[in-house]
C-alpha cells in the first residue's frame, strides 16, 4: 500500500498498524497545498469468515455514518471521505497530532513500600473527567455510543493539551438494532462493564471507561488488575484490599471518590446515566474546593500524621528534600541576591516609586505583585508552616497550596490541568516555561514550606493506606440458605464438591467476578456475598 494513490488524491506514505477489521495508514492529501497528512482506514477483515465479514462491514459503515453526523466537533476527528474502490472500502479522517494517554498512565515510580504512584493528582484526575465528559456529552446527545473508550483511544493534542476522542469503529447508534440481545459484544477488558460484555451496551457503559481511566490514573495500575469489594462486588480501588494480586492506593478526597464510585458501579442502573449528570456534580466540586478550599476528606488519626511535625521546624534538616521536576527549585543565594537587585531597578522604572525591590521577587513583568491580596495562601510567602495550615487539607488543597507559590511568580505548569487551575486565578500572569524558570526567585521560608508540604503529603499517603483493619483472606460463611455449595469453579454452572455450614471459617486464596476461591476446608469456590469478613 505504501505509495499508492487512491480516490485520486490520498497517497499511502506509512502504516500506522491495524486491528481485527481494518488497517490504518498515513497519507497525503496530493490535491490540498502543502500536502495536508491525513489518516486513511481500510476495510480488512483478518478472517473470511461470512459472518465476521458482516459484522466488519457493519462496523465500519456506522463509523462512516457516525462520524459524519458528528460534524466537526473540535474534540472528535472530522471525517474527509468515505468511499469504495476496486471493491475496497475506505475511510479519511483528519490526522490528530498528539499522543494517546496509554504512556502517559504507566507508573513510573513506586513508594519506598512498593505501591505504584499514580500520574495523575486530584486536580489532575477532575480537569481530565471534565475534558472527556464534555466531548462524550456531545457524542450522546447525537445518539451514538463510542464503546471502546481507553487510553489509547484518547489523544492528547499537542497544540493546546485537550483531549481528542479517536477510533469511532465500534460505535453503536442507540435503537439501530432490532433487539438489543442483537448488538456484538466488543470493548476492551477492565474498561468495558458487565453489560457491554453481553452485547447490551448504554450511554453509561462510556461513562464506566471513563471512570475506570480516572482509577487508571490515580492508582497506577490498569483496572483489569484491581480487586473486588467481596461484600459488595464493586471495584475496590481506593486500597488493595489483603487479598488483592496487586499492591495499590489512591489518594483522593471523599467527593472525588464518590463521583468515581458511581461512574464504576457493577450494577448500570446505579451508575450516572448521562455525562452531563457527572459534569454537574464534577463542577460542585470544583466550585467547592477551588476558591474556598474547604476540604470534605476524612482524616485518619491525623495526630499520629503530624506527631513528628513541629511548629516551625525546618523540614530541610528534619527530612531529606523531595525533587519534583513540577515543583523543587533549589535555593541559590548569590543569585538570588542579583536577581533582587536587577529587577528593583526595573520595578522603580516601570512603576515610580514602588519599592519592591524589599523583598526578591518575580517582577519582570510589572503585573507580578507577590503581596496580592488575592492570593488565598500568602501566609506561605511571609512565615515558615505550621501543623494548623494543613490539618483538613485534602491532596488537591496541599497540591494547590505548594503550586501558588510558583504561579505568583509566573511559573507556567507542564500539567495542562494544574495550568488551567491558575489560568482561573485573576492575579496569574504567566512568564517563565516551567524548565527556564529562575531558581533563584522563591525566599528561604517558601523554598522550606515547599519542602514542609511535600514531606507532609507523602507521609499522610503512608499513615492512611494502613487504615484497613479487616482480614480479608479469613473469612466465614454466612448462607441465608445453609449450607453453601463449594464449586470447582467460579459460578454456578461448575460442578459441586461439597458443602459447608454457616459459621465455617475459610482462607481465601482469589477472587472473580464475585466468587471467592478458597483453600479451606475445602478446595474450590463459593460466593462471595454468602461470605463475612473478619474484622479486628
Amino acid at each position: 500500500m505504501i505509495g499508492k494513490v487512491i480516490s485520486g488524491r490520498y497517497q499511502i506514505i506509512q502504516n500506522l498498524g491495524g486491528g481485527g477489521f481494518g488497517q490504518t495508514f498515513l497519507a497525503e492529501d496530493l490535491q490540498l497545498p502543502d500536502h495536508h497528512k491525513c489518516v486513511v482506514k481500510k476495510l480488512s477483515p483478518t478472517s473470511n469468515d461470512a459472518f465476521v465479514v458482516k459484522i466488519a462491514s457493519r462496523l465500519f459503515e456506522t463509523e462512516a455514518r457516525v462520524l459524519h453526523q458528528l460534524g466537526s466537533h473540535d474534540r472528535i476527528p472530522r471525517l474527509l471521505a468515505h468511499f469504495e474502490e476496486d471493491s475496497e472500502f475506505y475511510l479519511v479522517q483528519e490526522l490528530i497530532e498528539g499522543d494517546d494517554l496509554t504512556q502517559e498512565l504507566i507508573a513510573k515510580d513506586r513508594t519506598v513500600d512498593g505501591y505504584p504512584v499514580g500520574r495523575m493528582k486530584e486536580t489532575q484526575t477532575i480537569a481530565f473527567l471534565m475534558d472527556i465528559l464534555e466531548t462524550l456529552d456531545f457524542v450522546h446527545q447525537q445518539g451514538a455510543i463510542h464503546r471502546d473508550i481507553k487510553p489509547a483511544n484518547l489523544m492528547r493534542r499537542h497544540g493546546d493539551g485537550k483531549i481528542v476522542l479517536i477510533d469511532f469503529g465500534a460505535v453503536k447508534q442507540v435503537g439501530t438494532a432490532t433487539a438489543i440481545g442483537s448488538t456484538v459484544a466488543i470493548g476492551t477488558d477492565g474498561y468495558m462493564p458487565n453489560e457491554q460484555a453481553i452485547g447490551k451496551p448504554r450511554p453509561c457503559s462510556d461513562l464506566y471507561a471513563v471512570g475506570a481511566i480516572a482509577i487508571q490514573g490515580l492508582t497506577g495500575l490498569a483496572p483489569n488488575l484491581l480487586s473486588e469489594n467481596l461484600e459488595t462486588g464493586e471495584l475496590a480501588w481506593r486500597n488493595a484490599p489483603a487479598h488483592a494480586a496487586f499492591k495499590y492506593r489512591a489518594v483522593v478526597s471523599d467527593g472525588l471518590a464518590r463521583i468515581i464510585d458511581k461512574l464504576v458501579k457493577y450494577d448500570f442502573r446505579d451508575r450516572y446515566q448521562s455525562a452531563e449528570a457527572v459534569l454537574t456534580d464534577l463542577r460542585k466540586l470544583d466550585s467547592a474546593i477551588a476558591p474556598t478550599l474547604v476540604s470534605n476528606t476524612k482524616q485518619t488519626n491525623f495526630q499520629e500524621i503530624t506527631s513528628s511535625f513541629e511548629a516551625h521546624d525546618n523540614v530541610a534538616t528534619k527530612f531529606s528534600p523531595l525533587k519534583s521536576p513540577r515543583d523543587y527549585f533549589p535555593i541559590n543565594r548569590r543569585k538570588n541576591q542579583l536577581v533582587a537587585i536587577a529587577l528593583g531597578i526595573v520595578s522603580a522604572i516601570a512603576l515610580v516609586g514602588t519599592v519592591m525591590f524589599l523583598r526578591p521577587s518575580s517582577v519582570i513583568n510589572n503585573n507580578v505583585n507577590v503581596s496580592s491580596p488575592n492570593f488565598k495562601y500568602l501566609f506561605l510567602s511571609e512565615r515558615p508552616i505550621e501543623i494548623q495550615d494543613v490539618a483538613g487539607k485534602s491532596e488537591y488543597e496541599l497540591d494547590i497550596m505548594r503550586n501558588e507559590i510558583f504561579a505568583r511568580y509566573g511559573r507556567r505548569f507542564q500539567d495542562p490541568e494544574l495550568q488551567a487551575y491558575f489560568n482561573k486565578q485573576p492575579w496569574y500572569k504567566p512568564i517563565y516555561e516551567p524548565d527556564r524558570f529562575p531558581e533563584g526567585l522563591l525566599t528561604s521560608i517558601e523554598q522550606q514550606n515547599v519542602d514542609y508540604l511535600l514531606n507532609f503529603q507523602v507521609r499522610s499517603a503512608q499513615k492512611t493506606s494502613n487504615a484497613n483493619t479487616c482480614d480479608y483472606t479469613k473469612r466465614v460463611i454466612s448462607d441465608p440458605n445453609p449450607p453453601i455449595n463449594v464449586r470447582q469453579g467460579g459460578g454456578v454452572d461448575y460442578a459441586i464438591v461439597g458443602k459447608l455450614n454457616n459459621g465455617t471459617q475459610i482462607t481465601v486464596t482469589g477472587e472473580k467476578q464475585g466468587w471467592l476461591q478458597i483453600s479451606d476446608p475445602i478446595a474450590g469456590w463459593v460466593a462471595a456475598n454468602r461470605t463475612k469478613p473478619i474484622c479486628l
